[in-house]
């Protein structure tokens, strides 16, 4: 098996066995009115608990977990996962469970709880939904600060369980594991909130360059004060600018320039609030704090052919990896760049260069209000040994779905087509 998978899996082994324990070792049946409908009950709530406390930790951004999701990127789509799959048995669990003792002010505890995550799932779902007048947006900064709240609401719910009567106060193994479990996640949120800020790793720049490269995209250039951060190529980093009022909040932003320049550069597109502000607003002089670097997306690790599919900013990097290259590459590369207008092909200069430069690099530009959308079919016709190929995407997410459809439908496994998310919400 892959250490990319085994997160994902230690997730489910550890909710596995909070079932196992309460089927193992089950409270003794005392006779009362509902009790297997309870004890199902009370197994979809700690179950749930589980879930939620494994998302919690995931948001902590520990990088020695990297390499058993397959990269940071994975670790949020987890972590995603992990609490929705929560939410759903936490609320399984309300419409189930009997009513024992209606005036326990307990259970005012566990419906704060669970409508209050109930509205942060829903903040985090709204910018998704199509609806009658457009997708309704959210500010990142907005829903990063509400986003904070769902350990407030999980650990609620542990004190919520704490204070009814239930079938848990007689399950002494299950008992136990919920409360590790539990307690472990309430703790990960606490230290997340008060003491992560002070003691993650950052460190300090400043902007030396900004370069407008169109009307929305930007190149930022960040001198190290100190060392620069180790990274490899085509990894991000989380950015912010302290001192800026609009810009403190944390951003994760690939890393274009090569591990070896004695700068960070960032390829930045304005795309939502406080990536316009930066566009407009930032300057050569403003400190910077980087977080990083992050990041499991790492073509030398693939086969020697190779497929890579850019589409817009997602160009940033492929920019990396051949600013990177010293040498003819030990892969035979071929690169698709797919854009909406001829204005938009920002770097291709450096890639028709390398394409010069390297025999077995091969660039092509898709214009796709001249050419059409790239499609696998197109990308067979450029490039032979398609089935044989480990494919390398990046871009928007309905370019990156579609062309890993075509690509599974043409044969190619799933194991061997490599994409990175950026949107972490």
């Amino acid at each position: 098996m892959r250490r990319a998978g085994v997160g994902p899996l230690a997730i489910a082994a550890l909710a596995s066995l909070n079932i196992a324990l309460w089927l193992l070792f089950p409270p003794e049946n005392d006779q009362r009115a509902g009790f297997g409908i309870q004890w199902i009950s009370e197994i979809f709530s700690s179950t749930g608990m589980v879930f939620m406390a494994c998302a919690i930790v995931l948001s902590l951004r520990i990088r020695s977990f990297e390499a058993y999701f397959g990269g940071l990127d994975r670790m949020y789509r987890a972590h995603r996962w992990a609490a929705l799959s929560g939410l759903i048995l936490i609320l399984l669990h309300f419409v189930t469970i009997p009513i024992v003792d209606p005036e326990n002010p307990g259970r005012l505890l566990g419906k704060i709880a669970l409508f209050g995550l109930l509205a942060l799932v829903a903040l985090t779902l709204v910018p998704r939904l199509p609806l009658p007048f457009g997708q309704l947006q959210i500010a990142y900064h907005q829903w990063r600060w509400t986003h904070k709240l769902v350990g407030v609401f999980f650990i609620i719910g542990i004190i919520h369980t704490l204070n009814v009567k239930n079938l848990l106060q007689f399950a002494e193994l299950p008992a136990l594991y919920w409360k590790v479990i539990t307690y472990s996640g309430a703790a990960a949120y606490v230290y997340q909130i008060i003491l992560a800020p002070f003691i993650r790793r950052t460190q300090q720049f400043h902007v030396s360059h900004v370069r407008h490269l169109n009307r929305s995209t930007v190149e930022v250039s960040l001198t190290p004060i100190g060392d620069l951060p180790p990274q490899r190529a085509g990894q991000f980093a989380f950015v912010r600018f302290p001192q800026h009022r609009m810009l403190r909040e944390a951003h994760p932003f690939t890393i274009s320039s090569a591990p070896d320049e004695p700068t960070l550069r960032l390829s930045i597109k304005a795309a939502g609030d406080w990536t316009s502000q930066l566009y407009q607003t930032l300057t050569p002089g403003t400190p910077a704090s980087v977080e990083g670097c992050y990041g499991a997306f790492d073509y030398t690790s693939g086969g020697p052919f190779q497929i890579w599919v850019a589409g817009g900013i997602g160009v940033t990097p492929f920019l990396s990896w051949v600013r990177a290259m010293k040498s003819n590459p030990h892969q035979q590369i071929h690169f698709f760049y797919t854009i909406r207008a001829e204005a938009d092909a920002l770097f291709w200069e450096e890639f028709a260069a390398a394409a010069a430069r390297y025999g077995n690099f091969h660039a092509q530009l898709n214009i796709s209000s001249r050419h059409g959308s790239l499609t696998a079919d197109r990308i067979a016709a450029s490039a032979a040994n398609l089935a044989g190929a480990d494919v390398y995407l990046c871009g928007p997410a309905a370019m990156t779905i579609a062309l890993r459809r075509q690509l599974t439908k043409r044969g190619i496994p799933g194991r061997r087509i490599h994409y990175e998310e950026f949107n972490f919400r």
